[in-house]
């Protein structure tokens, strides 16, 4: 029988809490060790052999990888089960597998379960996190005759597929069982350190070939493959300490769970908490974060709000937003939220969102443009972006391209199609995605194969584009009232010549001298006043 996540929770802090104090400490000693947390705590599950079941250098059964991991986890407040009950010392990869489908009832060497005994297939069932350790038994015996006999190959490749073979059947066992859980395979490491030389050459190939193959096996069926051979490796005498053993000594499993497991593990997206923190902007200098509660198995204190790594405010336990005002304006700032209990445990897995303030942008080529303000506005709001160096270039045409990015950007239109065009596949995958969004909403209308995206956009050109986004708002063509005062725009179509009627009514463009020049190119400046001015007229 299995206890509530809730009830698990507090049940496992509180074993951990017996495990933790001394006999002899008074309850008001008692430390509480579980950290507040924003992420649904996890049931985590051991399977394997001696590795995963804790024997030590002596052939003692101990704390092994899995117990490290485990502790680790729920004093993070990320796991609220943890069993190795159904790792077993001696196991091989049948073992293990024949115990899954056999659906073996086993006792319970953990917490956070009511009853003392459990079924396996309905463990992995309700498992997010899997560790896996098999293997090594299958091949031992022909390896510790190797000693006396010599190398045997033929006997090392037939045990080791079929091994790999059994790995690969356990996977899929429990990726029927549970497609959801994260999995994570052990790789090997050198077990026979204290070997003479001339074995030692032979084993290292064999083990590079084994870890390769077993972390191809892992991946194809969606697991993690844990490298440890390396980590092993670099203290021999501290963690295979006893040469007639082949067990990681507690000094060796807890590197083992540090550096390998425990990376692996909090790089899933079972712990991804960004979502638990939204800003608001509500000036160029001003926002507010809100973030959701954390859970505790004692309760949440209080929260701590830090401001680029600085720590800027405390609030209590009831209060889940702040306001942050007297920013600078076009500046990146960072947002974290830490929780923490009244013992001083503070949350690991924490919220963080990076945002850039709004305001003026000042490039430095158009301090006394005509058209600054227009730049920095269209800067502002996204539509128009500056080079690298700081600079705007206003008089600098705008190509087809850019001026339909600009459009896209405005209306904030996506589509998933491919425009039909031969001529954009130089250009990235932003810029093709944005001139097929124009294609598919009609915005742009070319039948030749050929958009010419490196060519400068004429006024008129523009004018046509911006006329079919508006109706497109609209969901209707666009009435003119009149006719436009510009006397170099006869010769072009009804369309062309409404869209600039458009533009002129709603007070986008105003010409020069009783002319549009429509078939001019369209240069930077142009085209912010003409953008500001549109998305003005949008947001009416």
């Amino acid at each position: 029988m299995r206890l509530s996540k809730k009830f698990r929770f507090l049940a496992a802090s509180i074993l951990t809490l017996q495990l933790a104090v001394p006999v002899g400490v008074s309850a008001e000693e008692q430390r509480d060790l579980i950290a507040p947390s924003w992420v649904v705590q996890a049931d985590y599950v051991a399977l394997g052999d001696s590795l995963a079941h804790g024997m030590n250098e002596f052939g003692i059964i101990g704390l092994g990888y899995a117990d490290f991991v485990a502790q680790a986890l729920q004093q993070e407040g990320l796991i609220t089960s943890y069993n190795k009950g159904f790792a077993y010392s001696g196991y091989t990869t049948k073992n293990v597998l024949e115990d899954l489908r056999n659906d073996v009832e086993k006792p319970v060497i953990g917490f956070g379960y009511q009853s003392e005994q459990v079924k396996l297939r309905s463990s992995i069932k309700e498992a997010e996190i899997i560790t896996l350790t098999a293997g090594a038994n299958d091949l031992i015996p022909i390896l510790k005759e190797s000693q006396t006999t010599g190398i045997n190959a033929t006997a090392i490749l037939k045990t080791s597929q079929e091994a790999v073979t059994n790995i690969a059947s356990i996977l899929a066992e429990i990726k029927k069982l549970n497609p959801n859980a994260k999995v994570y395979v052990m790789g090997y490491y050198n077990s026979f350190p204290y070997y003479s030389e001339d074995l030692q050459k032979p084993f290292n190939v064999l083990l590079t070939v084994m870890n390769t193959t077993l972390k191809a096996t892992a991946e194809k069926a969606g697991a993690v493959f844990v490298p440890t051979y390396d980590i092993v490796a670099k203290d021999i005498p501290s963690y295979l300490p006893n040469p007639e053993n082949i067990h990681l000594s507690e000094a060796g499993y807890l590197t083992v769970a540090k550096e390998a497991f425990l990376p692996a593990i909090k790089a899933s997206t079972l712990w991804d908490v960004s979502k638990a923190i939204q800003v608001n902007a509500q000036n160029s200098t001003t926002v507010q974060v809100n973030w959701q509660k954390a859970t505790d198995n004692v309760g949440v204190q209080k929260y701590k709000v830090y401001v680029n790594g600085e720590l800027t405010a405390t609030q209590n336990a009831d209060t889940t937003a702040i306001t942050l005002d007297k920013l600078t304006e076009n500046t990146p700032y960072t947002v974290a939220v830490k929780a923490m209990d009244a013992a001083g445990n503070e949350s690991v897995q924490s919220p963080t969102i990076t945002f850039t303030t709004e305001g003026t942008l000042n490039f430095t080529d158009i301090e006394n443009h005509w058209a600054k303000e227009s730049i920095q506005q269209a800067a502002v709001a996204g539509i128009m972006k500056g080079y690298p160096d700081g600079t705007f270039r206003p008089e600098q045409n705008i190509t087809r391209a850019q001026a339909t990015a600009m459009l896209v950007r405005s209306l904030g239109l996506t589509t998933k199609e491919q425009a039909p065009f031969t001529d954009i596949s130089s250009y990235n995958t932003e810029t093709q995605s944005e001139i097929a969004a124009a294609y598919a909403y009609g915005i742009i209308k070319e039948t030749d194969e050929k958009f010419n995206p490196g060519q400068p956009v004429t006024r008129a050109q523009l004018a046509l584009w911006i006329n079919r986004a508006y109706e497109l708002q609209l969901k209707q063509p666009y009435a003119v009232k009149g006719k436009a005062p510009f006397s170099d725009i006869t010769a072009y179509n009804d369309e062309t010549k409404r869209a600039i009627t458009m533009l002129y009514e709603q007070g986008i463009i105003i010409g020069s001298e009783g002319k549009f020049s429509p078939d001019a190119p369209t240069k930077r400046s142009h085209a912010a006043k003409i953008f500001v001015n549109f998305n003005t007229l949008l947001k009416k």
